[in-house]
């Protein structure tokens, strides 16, 4: 059997999850083998993500899916409720009005606030549009803060309650309920360090088994679903210890999907998986450069590396988009992606009397937005830079750029830079580790920059609105057919028959 464990599986992702889901479809269309991905993470609406996956044809039919908590729960978690004797699907709504409690809504009615008198005492968040409550919030009179959360599924099913001490303002215990009411898992916390303490769970409504962390229950999980000769595919770091240590005679490849070092130094994240090579059948790696850097700091066996990079499938160019004056961005505003670099870069440009404006399309992560923001506003540039939450057209608005910008502080290879370029959108990158220098051909379908050099940055960005690059296209070894060919070699060598 063919798994790939992942830590999550978020409907909207980044890079890491598009290239997993593009590679088990490429495995299923054009080799035959299907797959199941094993998720780690708690989400009570994943029966709905699997369905936007499938619909948007990012997986085909033949993928599995299975979630650790819906395991847990004796697979009565991801299920779908229905009325008696009919086939459609039975919600649980709930009256907004409550008997002897005032309210106020907010956010268009999706939010509802009560008080008893002038007390405080209940918050509820209703999914979108609906009278299906999210979750709902239990005020304290005295602190104002809430004491209890109970949360509810998109058919308005409880699946989850999460307890608070009084003082200090701290998280107690989450109590995890299936579809029919039992409860299967309760996690403990520390409230002296505000972290886990133990994870319980049951099983026929009795304490079962319980564990010191989520590592530990993950192992087991990966112990009890695995069976010897298994091809794992291990695409999050944080699930190395559990996958490694279990016993099962699995065939592990774990991929890495960014740089494996700091300066001259390996990553905290990517050492358990670098010295436990005994019991990886293979690593992939993105590029040639990283599988050099290891080879030279480890003493791995070379036939343990193999490279097989992102692949991209021939995309027809739309003759009636709509070219605009713009560069553009597409990315987290994680810290990672130092977007204070893009904007400071973009800056001196326009100091250099250029007009040309800048399009930002990206989640905010770990407060970048706010820095990026206040930067903007310090430059008093906000007419020239449009911000956007996120595309579901990427391709479409790279071909309506001048070019694509990366500032990154490292990469792990670069989705949106394939993209981009086999739009003909060219691409201005720090040439740093791991990546944009094997997409990118320097002066013809993008350009490479000093990592760090914001008015180098700066010279690029004027020189190709000067003397824009044509004929820009995608490397031949980044093609579709190659990573066919990679990937059919890499089931031969670890010995696997359909």
């Amino acid at each position: 059997m063919i798994y790939t464990v992942t830590s999550t599986l978020p409907p909207v992702h980044g890079g890491r999850t598009k290239a997993l889901l593009s590679r088990i479809k490429l495995m299923d269309t054009e080799l035959g083998i299907t797959s199941k991905i094993f998720t780690t993470n708690y989400n009570a609406n994943y029966l709905s993500v699997y369905e936007k996956f499938i619909n948007e044809g990012k997986v085909t039919k033949s993928t599995e899916f299975e979630n650790l908590y819906d395991w847990l729960s004796g697979f009565n978690l991801l299920t779908t409720p229905k009325k008696k004797f009919k086939k459609n699907l039975k919600n649980q709504t709930m009256n907004r009005e409550i008997e002897g409690l005032e309210n106020k809504s907010y956010d268009d009615g999706n939010v509802m606030r009560y008080y008893d008198d002038e007390n405080y005492v209940l918050y509820r968040k209703y999914y979108e549009d609906s009278n299906v409550i999210k979750f709902e919030d239990f005020m304290s009179p005295i602190s104002k803060k809430r004491l209890e959360r109970w949360e509810y599924n998109e058919f308005g099913q409880l699946h989850r309650k999460i307890y608070y001490t009084h003082k200090p303002f701290l998280k107690l215990c989450e109590v995890y309920f299936d579809t029919k009411g039992h409860i299967y898992c309760e996690k403990y916390f520390d409230t002296d360090t505000d972290t886990l303490n133990y994870i319980q769970i049951y099983k026929d409504s009795r304490p079962y088994l319980a564990f010191s962390d989520e590592k530990a229950l993950i192992e087991f999980y990966f112990e009890q679903r695995f069976s010897d000769n298994d091809v794992v595919f291990n695409d999050a770091r944080l699930l190395d210890g559990p996958l490694l240590n279990q016993t099962n005679a699995t065939k592990n490849i774990l991929v890495f999907h960014n740089s494996h070092i700091n300066g001259k130094h390996i990553k905290n994240a990517y050492k358990f998986a670098l010295n436990h090579s005994e019991k990886v059948e293979k690593y992939i790696l993105l590029t040639e450069k990283q599988k050099e850097d290891i080879l030279n700091q480890l003493s791995l066996e070379q036939n343990r590396l193999n490279v097989i990079p992102h692949s991209i499938k021939s995309y027809k160019s739309l003759d009636k988009v709509e070219k605009l004056d713009r560069f553009i961005f597409l990315g987290r505003l994680g810290a990672q992606k130092q977007i204070d670099h893009l904007i400071k870069a973009y800056k001196q440009f326009l100091d250099y009397g250029y007009e040309t404006k800048l399009a930002i399309f990206g989640p905010d992560e770990a407060g970048q937005k706010k820095k990026m923001l206040d930067l903007i506003e310090q430059f008093g540039i906000q007419d020239k830079v449009d911000i956007n939450e996120y595309t579901n057209n990427p391709l479409i608005e790279f071909q309506k750029s001048k070019a694509s910008l990366l500032t990154s502080k490292f990469e792990g290879f670069g989705l949106t830079v394939m993209e981009s370029i086999e739009v003909g959108c060219p691409v201005i990158s720090y040439d740093v580790r791991y990546g944009p220098s094997e997409i990118i051909d320097h002066n013809k379908n993008g350009f490479l920059v000093e990592p760090n050099n914001i008015k180098a940055f700066a010279d690029y960005m004027a020189k190709i609105i000067d003397n824009p690059l044509t004929h820009v296209h995608t490397r031949p070894e980044l093609g579709h057919d190659r990573a066919i060919q990679n990937y059919t070699k890499l089931f031969q060598d670890i010995g696997y028959t359909k």
